[in-house]
């Protein structure tokens, strides 16, 4: 077979000596699994050759709605055809493999060629399941998985100026499917079988609730509801039921699930699974020593992954295998974060299914349903469906396996989050095996790597690992880690807060360092008109009461946070004007004490004071810097800015009592 020309730049494989490795099949796990290959020390023992059946490289499934959007066809190609030659790929496109000789080692396809290997990685995806529905044939009854598929469903609707459709299927593809034809006007009917959407991930409670929403979006949904045929009649399709009245549609769409496309190995006798797809080992290697599988099509111990980061974690244990290390895959909960017709949906760890002695916490609010699954008080899986901005925080738990304390579990019943603080823990605090790109399995320290490596901003550190290519959910975390973010945005009072955080922490400093302010000497000293401040009895009752309403005001200030139902007003003047108030008791301090810091009881209370002024103005600076630095700056402000706040936070408690005992001694004695 001839492969693709050869670019000017010398090729880092000696073809003459090279191993042969045969990739047969041109999708996401096959992609996945070059681009590892290419980056391992030993990409110069390999002249690697990729056989795909559609016309076209390998580009994104997972984002296919997006061409509806007018997202270009070349924006969707997870690498074009340039880059396969720059890097000594042969692709062969628009092939399809019709025979495995394991014998010869040789591979046949469509088109009367035959190419021998080495070493054959199987990566043939997986196919629409339709069900055994009479008139599933039928013209204007489509699935939905490829690019051509996606046309052909323009196509028909454009032609047949069609109103009405129904997508069989209510899981993830169903949902996806139902989200295109939407796209595209026309007014949608999800059938489900089961009781429920989503019901291999979601609970029955979590399933009315996203069924719900998606009804609100006005897209009808029926469950447990069997169709039995489609039958076409003057240009429509009457859809007949085994339990209800038939209807008519213009159009079909069948999202009833996939089954492995193993075809190719069972003809060639290699073992498959139980329930099919080609049976491999943890080290991914087929009952043919010379013959793997990856991806949708590849069985592992007998259980097949339907989702893009299993199949990448497959592509990384294969490429490290094959560069001679000692690496097996290891099974992983299958964690889903999309939005599905514009509905978040989540789910992360185990499931409720998969936890035989789980203990399930939930929160049904205004926002939607949520839910924690804990093994012996700690945190294995989640489940959400609508908007949950403290997610970030739930998958770090679920990583780690975080206990949860019986207070936390009332807190999730009560407020729909177990942690006081809300979001505090920052993506730079997460350990390295825990996952930030759920779709593609990347981890912090592989983008930790990535930065090492120089990807210093969001868009480099996508490009180079593929976390936020899918569903983009992860995107703000990239933003996060290297200083860039929605965070970036001017908000309101940042200035001013900065200012007097700064101001304050000077202050704070400078009258821990700075001696007391003399009294006069003289009774015609003219600075006998200043000392007057804390010499006389009713100016100091004066000024110290006032300090005491500041700080009430600054308590005030701080409540707009922590209290929910207080909600008026910007959140970020609320900041600055706590700021504000406490810098201006700085100023009252040296009023009401003239720097005096006193001795026992008022001695605790003055260092109490200076110090909660001197973090609180350390945790202002940071709380304002964090968002408007980048790459290690802003790690470290994120880093030491809700340690300040808690800091700050503890330092206010003793004072009320301080402040209590100082009255009581001014007014006693």
């Amino acid at each position: 077979m001839q492969g693709a020309p050869q670019l000017a730049a010398p090729s880092v494989v000696d073809v003459t000596s090279a191993e042969r490795l045969v990739i047969v099949g041109g999708g996401m796990a096959a992609h996945g699994f070059c681009k590892r290959v290419i980056g391992s020390s030993q990409r110069s023992r390999f002249a690697i050759s990729v056989f795909g059946e559609e016309p076209r490289p390998a580009y994104d499934r997972v984002n296919l709605s997006s061409l509806l959007s007018g997202r270009a066809e070349s924006e969707l190609l997870l690498s074009p055809r340039d880059w396969y030659e720059a890097n000594d790929i042969e692709l062969h496109t628009g092939r399809r493999i019709t025979r495995i000789d394991l014998d010869r080692q040789q591979i046949h396809d469509d088109r009367g060629g035959v190419e021998s290997y080495d070493h054959l990685v199987l990566a043939t995806g997986s196919y629409p399941w339709v069900p055994p529905i009479s008139g599933s044939d039928s013209p204007g009854v489509f699935v939905y998985r490829t690019i051509d598929d996606l046309e052909a469903i323009q196509r028909y609707v454009r032609e047949h100026d069609a109103k009405t459709s129904a997508v069989i299927g209510g899981g993830l593809l169903g949902l996806e499917a139902a989200k295109v034809i939407t796209d595209l006007g026309l007014a949608t009917t999800i059938l489900e079988v089961a009781p429920g959407l989503m019901p291999r991930q979601l609970d029955a409670q979590a399933a009315k609730v996203l069924r719900e929403k998606v009804e609100s979006l006005g897209v009808d949904v029926h469950v447990t509801r069997r169709t039995k045929a489609i039958e076409p009649k003057d240009g429509r399709l009457t859809l007949q039921y085994e339990n209800a009245e038939p209807t008519e549609v213009d159009i079909v769409l069948v999202a009833a699930g996939i089954r492995p496309r193993d075809e190719l190995a069972r003809d060639a006798g290699l073992e498959l699974g139980p329930r099919g797809g080609i049976a491999v080992n943890r080290r991914l290697e087929t009952s043919d020593p010379h013959v793997f599988a990856i991806g949708e099509c590849a069985a592992v111990d007998g259980h097949i992954h339907g989702l893009v980061a299993p199949c990448y974690r497959m592509a990384d244990v294969l490429a490290a295998r094959l560069a001679g290390e000692q690496a097996e895959f290891v099974d992983s909960e299958e964690s889903v974060e999309l939005k599905l017709l514009g509905v978040p949906v989540i789910t992360l760890g185990k499931a409720i299914g998969e936890s035989t002695s789980g203990v399930v916490v939930t929160h049904d609010g205004e926002n939607g349903y949520r839910k924690l699954i804990l093994e012996q008080g700690r945190v294995v899986g989640a489940a959400s469906v609508g908007e949950w901005d403290d997610v970030n925080l739930i998958r770090m738990s679920v990583a780690q396996h975080k206990r949860l304390w019986p207070t936390q579990r009332v807190r999730f019943q009560r407020t729909g989050m177990p942690y006081a603080g809300g979001t505090g823990l920052q993506i730079h605090q997460w350990p390295g095996h825990a996952t930030v790109c759920s779709c593609m399995g990347i981890t912090r320290h592989q983008l930790g790597l990535a930065i090492a490596d120089g990807h210093s901003t969001a868009s480099q550190l996508s490009a180079a690992t593929g976390a936020g290519t899918a569903c983009g959910t992860c995107t703000n975390l990239l933003c996060e880690l290297v200083g860039e973010g929605p965070e970036q945005v001017n908000v309101r009072g940042s200035k001013v807060k900065l200012v007097t955080s700064v101001l304050a922490a000077c202050l704070a400093l400078a009258l821990f360092l700075m001696p007391p302010l003399p009294f006069a000497t003289s009774v015609q000293d003219s600075w006998r008109k200043i000392d007057l401040f804390w010499r006389d009895g009713f100016i100091k009752q004066v000024s110290g009461f006032s300090l005491l309403f500041l700080m009430l005001g600054a308590l005030v200030f701080s409540l707009r946070k922590r209290v929910k139902r207080i909600s008026f007003g910007d959140y970020g003047w609320w900041r600055a004007a706590h700021a504000a108030i406490g810098t201006a008791m700085l100023f009252g301090l040296i009023v009401h004490t003239g720097v005096r810091m006193g001795s026992n009881l008022n001695f605790a209370l003055s260092l109490t004071f200076l110090l909660l002024a001197l973090v609180g103005g350390l945790a202002g600076i940071a709380s304002s810097l964090e968002s408007k630095l980048s790459g290690d700056s802003a790690m470290f402000m994120r880093a030491w800015r809700p340690k300040l706040t808690w800091i700050h936070i503890a330092l206010f408690v003793p004072l009320p009592a301080l402040l209590a005992g100082h009255v009581f001694s001014v007014y006693w004695y």
